[in-house]
């Protein structure tokens, strides 16, 4: 049997885009899962242009039945690629979960179609009526997580979200999530070199976080203004804003910069809470700096007045590079992560207490 990762078929987790008959599934941790009876499942997976298979390739990871450990991980090297997913020596009923492991900045990973040989089943429910969105940049993404500190430089290999705060935090309050994240990214400026002289302020949150698929849209020569508006049909109870990190790359303790950060940070709040009007904002900031600790504190305050105190600043203290260690460019390790999903899962779960989730 041949299908499509369509709703009709599938349960997707995360935004993604249909593009001439093919779900996208771009953002980390995206995923399609699907339930059959049978001994094998093969997939036709579709990528971007050649250098970014080579270089910095989509990766995906299959997870069966309960496990959050995955069965296979791969990347995408060819721009049209079938992949088997799944094989046994006895039909059986089994769930399949194929998740976006690399970032949305690289490598595009889009599903042209399912085949078993087997019988498809009904698609899977959510496990958990709690919600959760990550919204942020590298340290969201999982950025450097599997590499070495001073030996390697970024790669979409070296990139695991299954090592991430974000992930972890889900895993300890038992929620659905979907990740809006960017490496490199910020509210005022993306990261710059110390020499900069402007902000680099051509690809913001603004930009990705009210469209489904910007990133895909952008890459196939969309311009801004056209991008397809993202339903918010997840509707989350609790989002996790965590930015500013790339944005003290270029505020650098300057106070006329960190005015500017702090009313682009402000707008950011007001377009998550525009489009999320009963969400709970958890931010948070701080694991690789915090020069910006005290003007985020002050916008989340001025929000609290001028809108409602559904929210919450959360400061980090910076990685502890001696104990926890680092990763690649100076990203917080996996112990560091873990220190920032304890702090945050202690934050959150009073939240979905109260809701009686």
């Amino acid at each position: 049997m041949i299908f499509k990762a369509d709703k009709r078929h599938v349960r997707i987790g995360g935004r993604s885009l249909e593009k001439d008959g093919i779900c996208y599934i771009d953002y980390t941790n995206s995923f399609v899962e699907f339930e059959f009876e049978g001994s094998r499942v093969d997939v036709v997976l579709v990528t971007s242009d050649e250098e970014i298979r080579n270089v910095n390739p989509a990766w995906l990871a299959v997870f069966v039945n309960d496990s959050t450990e995955p069965s296979m991980r791969f990347a995408l090297k060819e721009k049209r690629q079938r992949v088997c997913i799944y094989s046994s020596d006895t039909a059986q009923r089994v769930r399949l979960r194929l998740a976006k492991m690399s970032e949305a900045a690289f490598g595009k990973a889009g599903i042209e179609s399912i085949e078993t040989d087997g019988e498809l089943l009904p698609p899977p429910l959510p496990r958990s009526q709690r919600r959760i969105e990550f919204v942020g940049d590298s340290i969201t993404c999982g950025y450097g997580t599997r590499g070495v500190y001073n030996v390697d430089t970024f790669s979409t290999d070296t990139e695991d979200p299954l090592l991430g705060y974000a992930w972890k935090t889900a895993q300890k309050l038992g929620c659905e999530y979907q990740y809006v994240s960017w490496s490199g990214i910020g509210v005022l400026s993306a990261w710059v070199e110390e020499t900069a002289v402007k902000p680099l302020d051509n690809w913001l949150l603004k930009d990705i976080y009210p469209y489904t698929d910007s990133p895909l849209e952008r890459e196939a020569g969309g311009e801004k203004g056209t991008f397809t508006p993202y339903d918010f049909s997840f509707d989350p109870q609790v989002i996790v804003f965590f930015d500013g990190t790339n944005d003290h790359s270029w505020t650098k303790g300057i106070a006329e910069r960190e005015e500017d950060f702090a009313r682009a940070y402000y707008d950011m709040l007001e377009c998550i809470r525009k489009n999320n009007p009963k969400a709970f904002i958890v931010t948070t900031y701080g694991i690789m700096g915090t020069s910006l600790s005290d003007t985020i504190a002050a916008a989340v305050e001025r929000f609290k007045a001028e809108h409602d105190d559904r929210i919450v600043y959360v400061p980090l203290e910076v990685q502890d590079e001696e104990n926890d260690g680092v990763v690649t460019d100076w990203h917080p390790s996996e112990k560091s992560h873990e220190k920032m999903a304890s702090r945050l899962a202690q934050v959150i779960e009073p939240v979905f207490s109260k809701l009686g989730l």
